[in-house]
């Protein structure tokens, strides 16, 4: 047995193990098969051109720029998901200031959650990448 190729308009479909016996399988008309010589990469895709397997490196296509629609999703989503921590770290804050319980560093904190949460809402979301604000600490 060995590796041969299916081969469509110069262009290999199969890669297959045979032992080139035609009486058991031939391909069907307009395909032929070749033989694969020992250790050549040939895969689905390969060009087949003149009796010889073409092998091409290609080269990944460079990554697509975003759109200004994928930037402003993407900059929202952001934005939401920083919001929601900010809002969730408020809330019990602010009910410590509501039930006067709040201790002078709860106020302090609560303010600068609330500068953030302000900062976050006001980022211009066309940016790429928008210079968010560090978190309170």
């Amino acid at each position: 047995m060995a590796r041969y190729a299916v081969v469509e308009n110069s262009l290999v479909i199969n890669v297959m193990l045979w032992d080139g016996d035609t009486e058991n399988w031939a391909p069907p008309e307009g395909q032929t098969a070749a033989l694969i010589p020992e250790g050549l990469p040939v895969t689905n895709g390969t060009r087949y051109v003149d009796s010889e397997f073409i092998l091409e490196v290609i080269e990944p296509e460079p990554p697509l720029e975003p759109t200004p629609q994928d930037i402003l999703r993407i900059n929202a989503g952001t934005r939401d998901a920083l919001l929601l921590v900010a809002t969730t770290a408020i809330a019990p804050l602010q009910d410590a200031v509501d039930l006067d319980d709040a201790t002078t560093s709860d106020v302090a904190l609560l303010k600068k959650w609330k500068q953030y949460r302000v900062a976050v809402n006001r980022i211009n979301l066309t940016l790429k990448p928008p210079s968010w604000p560090d978190r309170p600490k």
